[in-house]
């Protein structure tokens, strides 16, 4: 294994220090490194056992490919010693915790940064899949997350497996599709959709999906066990018709708490993928499918006056109440676009091409179009147009339309009318 202070000679020829170790595992030890010029990266190091011809050439083939997106630490050049080799990423910054961290409260992070850091995650896997590749080992131990801004980086990229070859690894079993565990395929750009899956439920509802009354009642969880829970009798725990497999008081506390939290879209697309998803491998959610429920979600976050906790609006509940404190909810101002995507009007909302266009696809990188700010001096909300073309606006007292030029913005007032181009939003109470 390698020491720290050794020097390693890079394939592309540059020169990395061998620093700290940073952890260690099955296949190695992870160690600071630092370049010729001072720049810090991170080298994983494989023990005796790993280092093996055909593992060098999927990493030599990554390192070629380049990262798919920035939320990768993903292999960048191949350092040797002797016959050995390990190979050079970016170093994880230190304000990213380990999801595992997150799930068992060591980390505070609210419900909005959750949200996101699951669209940064659907993001990742569609840049990796829009490649050709796919990552074969899904889980909590792989993710990291910023609990400020729910940005998320991912690492252990060494497992990424591409159509084109063979995979090494099959994944982590209670994150596995349940084909896979069935022993019936081997990771795929599908069975990454249903690992995705299970990964988003831990993020969001803190329990595993297909862990209840039949995972409860089994004493020694053996891999009998697991093949049985998570590949040839898997039950989603809220399965509309197969009740068999709820949560159990005092087992599974976080998901029927949290279940309830989140707005439709987010009930609706897991149990599409966790019931006919689990018979089907072709029936899950598209990318775009998670993209759409998961910023329709983070367009609904209320803040509870009371007590700061964030909650999300949901047009079915009639009483609004923070999940925090039980005090009733104010609600802002609503912008209802095209008579049914509902966004709340916060001070710090902003709008994107996904809110104002008919554009179905949403992309997390995307300027903003519009955002509310409040009036310096008077206090009102307003909305400021941030786009390059014209709106129009109509108030509810029946005055001429009047044009909102870019930089322009309106006061905000229950009742006025929208006109973006392609698409009208009305300001609702």
């Amino acid at each position: 294994m390698l020491k720290e202070g050794e020097l390693l000679t890079s394939e592309s020829g540059v020169q990395v220090t061998v620093g700290k170790v940073l952890g260690t595992g099955t296949q190695g030890a992870v160690h600071e490194g630092r370049t010729g010029d001072g720049h810090a990266v991170a080298i994983k190091w494989y023990q005796p056992a790993f280092q093996q011809q055909d593992l060098r050439d999927s990493i030599t083939l990554l390192v070629q490919q380049k990262a798919p997106s920035t939320h990768f630490l993903w292999p960048t050049d191949i350092v040797t010693k002797g016959s050995h080799f390990g190979y050079v990423m970016p170093l994880r910054p230190p304000n990213y915790a380990g999801l595992t961290k997150v799930l068992n409260r060591k980390v505070s992070i609210r419900p909005r940064e959750l949200v996101r850091a699951g669209r940064h995650m659907v993001a990742a896997f569609k840049a990796l899949q829009a490649k050709g590749l796919f990552y074969c080992d899904i889980s909590d131990n792989n993710l990291f997350v910023n609990p400020d801004t729910g940005d998320i980086l991912i690492c252990d990229n060494d497992n990424v497996g591409s159509s084109r070859g063979s995979t090494r690894v099959l994944g982590t079993p209670r994150f596995m599709a349940p084909e896979i565990v069935r022993g019936e395929k081997r990771p795929s750009a599908l069975t990454d959709s249903f690992s995705m899956a299970v990964l988003l439920f831990l993020l969001l509802m803190n329990d595993h999906p297909l862990q209840g009354q039949a995972e409860a009642k089994i004493h020694a969880f053996d891999a009998a066990a697991m093949r049985k829970i998570y590949g040839t009798d898997p039950i989603f725990i809220f399965d509309p018709v197969n009740k068999n497999n709820r949560p159990v008081p005092g087992i599974h506390d976080n998901a029927p708490i949290f279940w309830g939290l989140y707005p439709p879209a987010i009930r609706e697309i897991f149990t599409r993928v966790f019931t006919e998803g689990i018979h089907e491998p072709g029936g899950r959610p598209s990318f775009g499918e998670w993209e759409a429920a998961l910023a329709a979600t983070e367009d609904v976050v209320v803040n509870c006056y009371q007590c700061n906790r964030e909650n999300f609006y949901q047009t079915c509940d009639a009483t609004h109440t923070c999940w925090g404190c039980q005090a009733r909810l104010q609600i802002p101002m609503k912008l209802v676009i095209d008579g049914r995507r509902v966004v709340i009007l916060n001070d710090d909302t902003k709008l994107y091409s996904h809110h104002l266009t008919k554009r179905g696809t949403v992309t997390m990188s995307d300027p903003p179009q519009a955002e509310v700010a409040k009036h310096p001096t008077r206090g009102f909300l307003g909305l400021k147009n941030l786009s390059a073309t014209q709106w129009y606006m109509s108030s509810a007292s029946g005055a001429a339309a009047r044009v909102i030029e870019p930089g322009q913005s309106i006061k905000l007032a229950p009742g006025t009318h929208l006109d973006f181009g392609t698409i009208s939003a009305t300001v609702e109470a």
